[in-house]
């Protein structure tokens, strides 16, 4: 409780504690036995032992709490067992936990049979990119996400010079600007960039400097909490701009420098590198240690995606675990505290894995891990909640595998008429029987038509079976069989993914390190590219989190353990004194759900949906989120750096 408010005749239990305002720092104590506390110009506590009860007065106060959350089942984020209490919110803060059955609120919220938990921080995301279009956050609000690290895989919306680096949520106008059939040229003139997503989406670029975008989401009122990463991708576009295909000379690398070292100054909590993207990927080793560098001597984190498959071109090259020592050997050089982004096992397996390759590949990649953290590297990893997806977009078109004759062709039914041509089939073949196309490379993964199976289609002999057991039948080569069914019906769907094992999931969230990133945009269940191939966002988009507490927490970690990986360890990690635990004092960042009922409700047709069990969301002590509904409160903050 603070100095100035009302309490009448509160019960206090020897575990109470309260606040108030002194001299402008909150102080927080516990009211043990008969004491006093000194008397202030407006207000009088007094603490009887008799019938431990406190008494504030001040003229004309009327509730002492704004909100009192009643009777959850309180995990504080540290990992220690949940306990029944109350807890009272003041302003944008956590002013009271304990027995407050005697007190008055503006607003009350009973909490029995419910969970009560710090909000949970989402560790890897891009919602930085999107956080303009949609500011209000619903699909992280929706999924209980207060606070978001943003800026990752080496793309962040600043800084800006003459150039622009896609981060793949343009693709409804990214044509317009930098037209290609094949692989997509990721940079553009920035000019272009503006006026297209202007016209097409709505969004003003109107920044520059990191420090002018930080102002830019602060004027449109986020919904939840943004810590924002700057990108060695974005850093190296406004240096190089589409010349960036080649080793940066050295004036080009302490220009980079120069950037990243006013981001870090202008409020960017660390750095994030792209291994497997352009322009990132064409970095020198030296030019990683110095521009890494620059925000590791500014005490910034450093989020690596790291090298997995190399630059997503014709046949790559794969990084896979020593792409994981490259993130490792750069924080030693650097002393960077690191982040091993979207952690995944660092050893292919071929032709395919069984269930217990997969764990022993797991297993040796943590290995690595901890390896390095015997040897005195400062790191922790996050992992993606849905072992079947990762990304930013979601695939449902079977067509989307012929992407750049898709597009080239306008609609799926215009594909059709298309592969009636032999000639066009067979260009089509020798292109990808090159290994030239990414997405479906024969050469680097030779079970891809085992993966490709049919779900909602006209066809109904398509329907639930693979592209590699149609070929098997017809005695066709599987490639002319995706054309075929795709001749048949041009907008058959993929079927649901089998639920496999999730074994991998299993040992990477079994370590003490392990935290959560749902690498998605933020978006609401509006969201879609209208254009072929008609992506959606991500299933994790809506309900990642969901899915973590359901399988995660819930099974396997324990609610206790689960919760601290989402509040408690996150914010020890990036040194969020005043969130990721409740406690007096601390942000009313706050979750209240039904853990048994938690659980994601997006389909591989429509993923666009919100999860169930979440009832009240609380962002800076303002509900986003009351009693199941999202309210767009606009109460979030930028969270600079210190």
């Amino acid at each position: 409780m603070e100095v100035g408010d009302c309490l009448e005749n509160l019960r206090l239990p020897g575990d109470l504690e309260v606040s108030r305002r002194v001299g402008g720092y909150l102080e927080s104590r516990r009211l043990f036995g008969e004491s006093e506390l000194p008397e202030e110009s407006e207000a009088t506590w007094r603490v009887d032992s008799a019938n431990h009860t406190a008494r504030i007065i001040r003229k004309g106060a009327n509730h002492m709490f704004d909100v009192i959350i009643k009777g959850g089942q309180v995990i504080d984020g540290t990992g220690a067992p949940r306990v029944q209490k109350d807890i009272g919110i003041k302003g944008d803060s956590i002013s009271a936990i304990g027995d407050l059955s005697g007190a008055e609120a503006a607003t009350t919220i009973d909490a029995a049979g419910q969970v009560v938990s710090p909000g949970f921080i989402d560790m890897h995301n891009h919602f930085d990119q999107t956080i303009l279009l949609y500011p209000h956050g619903q699909s992280a609000i929706a999924q209980g996400i207060t606070t978001a690290v943003t800026g990752q895989c080496g793309f962040s919306p600043a800084p800006l010079n003459a150039h622009y680096t896609t981060c793949f949520w343009e693709y409804n106008w990214w044509d317009r600007v930098q037209p290609r059939k094949y692989d997509m040229e990721v940079v553009a003139d920035l000019t272009k960039v503006k006026q297209a997503a202007k016209e097409f989406a709505g969004l003003d670029i109107s920044w520059s400097s990191f420090g002018e975008w930080v102002e830019a989401v602060r004027r449109a009122r986020p919904g939840l909490n943004i810590i924002p990463l700057v990108g060695h991708s974005t850093v190296r576009t406004a240096v190089m701009g589409e010349d960036y295909r080649r080793h940066a000379t050295p004036d080009e690398i302490a220009a980079m420098k120069r950037y990243v070292e006013q981001a870090m100054d202008e409020g960017a909590a660390g750095i994030s590198n792209g291994m497997d993207y352009a322009p990132n990927s064409y970095c020198s080793v030296q030019e990683s240690y110095e521009v890494i560098g620059a925000a590791a001597k500014k005490n910034g984190i450093f989020s690596s995606h790291w090298r997995r498959t190399g630059l997503r071109r014709g046949f790559g090259n794969p990084g896979l675990i020593d792409g994981i020592k490259e993130a490792i050997d750069i924080a030693k050089v650097t002393g960077a505290r690191l982040e091993i982004a979207h952690l995944s096992p660092g050893y292919l397996i071929s032709p395919s894995p069984t269930a217990k390759l997969s764990a022993l590949a797991a297993e040796e990649t943590l290995a690595v891990l901890d390896n390095a953290l015997a040897d005195g590297v400062d790191l922790a990893f996050d992992v993606i909640p849905n072992h079947q997806t990762g990304g930013v977009l979601h695939v449902r078109h079977v067509a989307a595998y012929l992407d750049p004759w898709l597009r080239e062709a306008g609609s799926p039914d215009a594909l059709a008429k298309r592969l009636e041509a032999p000639d066009y089939r067979k260009e089509i073949w020798d292109y990808l029987m090159s290994g030239k196309w990414y997405m479906l490379n024969p050469i680097i993964n030779r079970s891809w038509a085992k993966s490709i199976v049919i779900g909602d289609t006209t066809v109904k002999e398509f329907e639930g079976r693979s592209i590699a057991d149609l070929a098997k039948g017809s005695g066709e080569d599987p490639l002319y069989t995706l054309m075929d069914v795709l001749r048949r019906d041009p907008n058959a769907r993929l079927a649901p993914p089998k639920e496999g094992s999730d074994e991998v999931k299993r040992i990477f969230y079994g370590h003490k390190l392990a935290m959560v990133g749902i690498d998605t945009f933020i978006a609401d269940t509006t969201m879609e590219v209208t254009v072929p191939p008609y992506y959606l966002p991500n299933p994790n988009t809506y309900g990642g989190m969901a899915r973590f507490i359901r399988l995660y927490a819930n099974g396997l970690l324990g609610l206790e353990e689960g919760i601290h990986r989402l509040t408690g360890l996150p914010a020890s990690r990036l040194d969020l004194q005043d969130r990721g635990v409740l406690a007096v004092g601390k942000k009313a960042d706050i979750v209240v759900f039904k853990p048994d009922e938690v659980t994601e409700k997006g389909t591989v047709e429509e993923p666009r949906e919100y999860p169930s069990g979440f009832s009240w969301v609380f962002v800076n002590g303002v509900a986003a989120m009351a009693d199941g509904k999202l309210t767009l409160s606009g109460s979030g903050e930028v969270l600079t750096r210190r």
